[in-house]
């Protein structure tokens, strides 16, 4: 047997809820079509070897499946398959040991919104996107925040971000977003992702001094919230979603909590009565959810309000959540309460997480739908385009262009989200805490404040920002552009990471590019939902499959010198067809549409230029 051919994943097409209603669910594999005894293996709380009944062949592969009931909790189970020797299927991998494979899971608890599956988020920082209103911009000395001093208004649109940037205001607001709404959504993107929009001292606004209220200097003064209301409504009927930024493991110092007597009690406090702080901030008094249950009304109440009428926000993004509480036990039981509390008030809204640590346990029990996803995506992408870490702070040339670690980096920390996470997991090149993608291309580290960072910024590639677009939005997950990306801006870490969206200064030919990979994987449906099928990661090429039903696209990415590749693809089912090139980079530029390659006895031949990638939909003769 073959065990190349080997596939089963937790798609509906090898995972089917037969009957939510009594637990019953078909599981299925693809194999070679040999003479074989096939099982499916249930473990944990309930195990079982169950006997698995041949389906329908397709060329060289046969299909095989099993029905289980009463599954109402999670349950892991992974195939057996005895030829002429045994084999064991597990998410990723094939072993010849059970023991050595990761399971698979039925997860009835976790439902994650069939709409944030493949989805294309646009993240705005909204103080730099555009400034849409004058009249509610910060003023020069109109307040000062202890430990940052006065506001700050920046004049001058198109200036760098200062090292000490907390306080210092460029005016950017909801109305400004607004008005550039037909440039978003001619860019494709389907759900805003908003940083924290309620009433804060801050630029960043990570330090919520209200959460009941929208910041003035971001809406319409005289009625900001009522604002909010229209601003998202105009969204909605745009067709676009919203996401909001809920920052509630600390607040700021200048919250009404801090200094009412009454929720004295909302804050964690050291042996010597001093109120703790996160991470030794003093603007950042840490709340305290492990001994006050009325801040867990507090909060909860603030879920279910922005998610309900009348500003029907579609879900929440989680700052720092697993940081939460002290006890981890009060921890897992706060984010489910939130979660059921958002799903009351919303029942198809999204609630995933911001977390760099294995979030496995947080998504079987129904407490997030998803994560940012840093270790499965922006880790291992950044390592293998740029040779960088994600800050700018370090260099690991020896990764760049390594793609059996990359595979291997990529499979590993995949194989502990859910597939339906995954699919909905915020696959991110970079954000408004890490340096921008195009800097990392330079392959240099450096921060705003060295005095060599615009020769740094200079060496810029963006033919790699291009590479990695292309894996981003073909890979499983919900890729999201943070704005400026789609323009090649630059930037070093948090705060030259947040600068102004440079209106009037547009890289045009890099916009387009971006529109046509979105355009990509709006015309496939595999591209969103479908299983991932890798086919070949040496040699500094990543070539892989995503499949749904009929439709399969195949990406080919070359970091390494132009070389041929023989790719065996029986094991998507194709004997004899051909390969059509839609969308490809080369030469720095990139292409839509080209040549269709020959398929011919389950084998791709073709030339991968250096630097290059090509998206191909494959077609059976």
């Amino acid at each position: 047997m073959n065990p190349h051919y080997l596939f089963s994943d937790e798609s509906e097409e090898y995972l089917l809820p037969v009957n939510r209603a009594a637990g019953e669910y078909c599981m299925r594999l693809r194999m070679e079509d040999i003479p074989a005894q096939v099982f499916l293996i249930l473990r944990g709380a309930r195990t079982a070897r169950i006997p698995m009944a041949p389906a329908e062949t397709k060329g060289r592969l046969r299909y095989y499946g099993a029905t289980v009931s009463g599954i109402f909790a999670a349950q892991e189970y992974c195939f057996e398959i005895l030829a002429e020797r045994t084999w064991y299927l597990g998410r990723f991998s094939c072993a010849e040991e059970e023991s050595a494979v990761t399971p698979f899971a039925v997860l009835p608890a976790l439902a994650v919104p069939e709409w944030a599956k493949g989805q294309i988020f646009y993240q705005i920082f909204p103080d730099r996107f555009r400034n849409g209103c004058a009249d509610n911009d910060v003023r020069t000395g109109e307040y000062e925040y202890p430990d940052f001093g006065p506001a700050q208004h920046v004049e001058d649109w198109n200036s760098a971000p200062a090292p000490r940037d907390v306080v210092r205001f460029y005016g950017g607001d909801l109305q400004g977003i607004l008005e550039k709404l037909p440039y978003i959504k001619a860019l494709g993107a389907d759900c805003l992702y908003l940083n924290p929009v309620f009433v804060s001292p801050s630029n960043h606004k990570y330090d919520t001094q209200d959460y009941h209220h929208i910041d003035p200097h971001l809406s319409d003064p005289a009625d900001p919230d009522g604002y909010f209301a229209a601003f998202a409504e105009t969204l909605h009927e745009n067709g676009l979603r919203l996401i909001l930024d809920g920052v509630f493991n600390h607040c700021s110092i200048e919250n009404a909590w801090v200094k009412d007597p009454a929720t004295a009690d909302f804050f964690y406090y050291d042996a010597q009565g001093r109120r703790e702080t996160w991470w030794g901030i003093p603007t950042l008094p840490k709340l305290n959810y492990d001994g006050c249950p009325r801040l867990w009304d507090e909060v909860l109440a603030v879920a279910k309000k922005w998610v309900a009428a009348p500003y029907f926000a579609d879900g929440w993004r989680l700052d720092v959540a697993p940081e939460l509480a002290a006890c981890p036990d009060t921890n897992h039981r706060f984010w489910k309460a939130f979660r059921d509390a958002v799903r009351e008030a919303a029942p198809d809204a999204l609630v995933f997480a911001e977390t760099y640590e294995d979030a496995a346990a947080w998504l079987t029990d129904g407490e997030w739908d998803t994560i940012m996803n840093y270790e499965a995506f922006m880790d291992p992408v950044t390592f293998f385009f740029t040779g960088v870490d994600k800050h700018s702070d370090y260099a690991a040339p020896e990764k760049k262009g390594d793609a059996a670690l990359f595979y291997k980096e990529l499979r590993e920390k995949s194989a502990r989200l859910p597939f339906a996470s995954l699919l909905a997991a915020m696959n991110a090149l970079d954000n408004h805490d890490h340096s921008r993608f195009i800097t990392r291309t330079s392959g240099l580290t450096g921060r705003l404040t060295d005095a060599d960072a615009a020769e740094k910024e200079a060496c810029a590639d963006p033919a790699l920002l291009r590479l990695a677009v292309c894996f981003q939005f073909t890979w499983p997950g919900a890729p999201c552009i943070y704005y400026g990306d789609e323009t090649a801006l630059p930037g070093f870490t948090d705060p030259d990471n947040r600068r102004p969206y440079p209106w009037g200064h547009e890289n045009w030919e890099m916009i387009e590019f971006y529109r046509q990979a979105v355009l990509l994987r709006k015309r496939h449906a595999c591209l969103r939902t479908g299983s991932v099928y890798p086919l070949y990661f040496a040699d500094g090429v990543a070539a892989f499959a995503r499949t749904l039903e009929e439709e399969t696209v195949l990406t080919v990415i070359n970091m390494g010198p132009e070389t041929t590749l023989a790719l065996d693809v029986a094991g998507l089912g194709l004997e004899n067809g051909t390969a059509e090139r839609e969308f490809g980079v080369r030469d720095g530029g990139y292409c839509i549409g080209s040549d269709a390659i020959p398929v011919e006895d389950a084998c791709l031949c073709l030339v991968a230029k250096e630097k290059s990638a090509a998206v191909f939909v494959l077609r059976k003769a």
